[in-house]
């Protein structure tokens, strides 16, 4: 039994030493995936806020909230989530890496995009 459990533990420490390089694209992924998510839901605040402005107005704050916004947003949260993981235990982080993407998709499916 510790043979399998020493061989389980292995192949988790080479998988998340494999995964580990690219940590930053994949929390970028994350992120960009939450955004997709919940990005509808921060629009229609926006457009609740952005009611009653003029046209030309509207167009401006829409293009710097998505532009800057969104970008600021992943900006920040990134590198928060990059340094979190970077924190894990090989035996444990490609576990939680593939774990972080299933809740990402659960969320997908909660709010219909699936």
């Amino acid at each position: 039994m510790d043979a399998v459990i020493g061989w389980i533990s292995e192949q988790l420490i080479v998988f998340s030493e494999w995964l580990r390089p690219y940590l930053g694209q994949l929390v970028l992924a994350m992120v960009a995936s939450f955004l997709v998510i919940f990005g509808n839901d921060l629009m229609g605040g926006l457009k609740k806020q952005l009611g009653a402005l003029a046209w030309f107005l509207k167009v401006t704050l829409f293009v710097l909230f998505c532009a800057v916004g969104f970008a600021l947003l992943t900006s920040f949260f990134a590198p928060l989530l990059t340094a979190a993981l970077a924190q894990i235990n090989d035996v444990w982080l490609g576990l939680v890496v593939v774990a972080l993407f299933y809740v990402i998709g659960w969320l997908a499916q909660k709010k219909g995009l699936l």
